[in-house]
């Protein structure tokens, strides 16, 4: 079986953490990590969150979802009361993506596929920074932001639709992997257009530079980005190659507790910290 038919099916289909996350005692850390000032252990509320987000990344790498339209997968079941209402999928860079509305919790999210095609690894790879036209002095990895360019329009134009449909819903963008870059961009455009916006990225690569990490982490709307252990494509593109992390980072320990490290830029007491060699299951699972 080829790679990316490995890599495609896992992502659909794993993801078991979304049913294993614990909840905690509030006085321990747990973990492979120390207590630093500001970090702490989710709630389970926030608990609950990153699993009906990282549910709905997930479901997004089915093909029978996307570009299917149908909740027919593994975890299908946890996203049936949802209504999709709009799919996407570019020509040029296989962006993939989908707009949905929960009517029972009153939310339209935008959600972002991770990497599955040969067009996919190749935006990944395309790790140059080029200017981002946010705020001065931010780049962003080029890939990354062309992939998004290529569908923000389409997109974009659905959630306003929906928001005047909805007015009373909150907004919502969320994705893994590739999604999650993605969807950070996403929801970044939806800010500066005036949209009240949540953003829960897992498994994100780095998108840009330190100035871009500090202007997404500043934006002013809730940045969560949640990290899987040992996971390898968190670490990139590397540090040394002036990329950085932002947000608030939810870090799924070796003992499956979540350690909350504060928003911002990535620090050395989360992800940073763990101990063991980087690898491609724990983005898997």
């Amino acid at each position: 079986m080829k790679l990316l038919s490995v890599l495609a099916i896992a992502s659909c289909l794993s993801f078991n953490f979304v049913n294993a996350i614990p909840v905690f005692d509030k006085r321990q850390i747990g973990g492979n990590s120390t207590r630093a000032a500001g970090n702490r252990p989710a709630t389970a509320e926030e608990v609950e969150s990153l699993k009906y987000y990282m549910t709905l990344a997930g479901n997004a790498y089915c093909s029978t979802v996307i570009p299917g339209g149908k909740w027919d997968c593994g975890n299908c079941d946890r996203t049936k009361n949802m209504e999709i209402v709009k799919l996407f999928t570019t020509p040029k860079h296989d962006t993939n993506a989908m707009v949905v509305r929960d009517d029972e919790r009153k939310r339209i999210i935008s959600v972002f596929r991770g990497s599955v095609s040969t067009a996919n690894f190749q935006a990944d790879m395309d790790n140059v920074l080029i200017n981002y036209p946010g705020a001065q002095g931010t780049r962003v990895h080029r890939g990354f932001w062309n992939s998004y360019n290529e569908v923000s329009d389409q997109i974009v134009a659905v959630v306003k639709q929906q928001v005047e449909q909805y007015p009373d819903y909150s907004l919502y963008s969320t994705g893994h992997s590739l999604g999650g870059c993605t969807s950070t961009l996403h929801a970044l455009d939806l800010h500066q257009q005036g949209f009240n916006v949540t953003l829960y990225s897992n498994a994100s690569p780095r998108i840009g530079n330190r100035a871009f990490a500090e202007y997404a982490s500043k934006a002013g709307f809730p940045y969560y980005r949640l990290t899987n252990k040992r996971d390898i494509f968190v670490d990139y593109p590397y540090r040394i190659l002036g990329f950085i992390h932002g947000g608030e980072e939810y870090w799924i320990q070796s003992n499956n507790q979540i350690v909350v490290c504060p928003n911002g830029l990535e620090t050395n007491d989360c992800y940073n910290s763990g101990f063991g060699i980087e690898n491609v299951n724990d983005h898997l699972q």
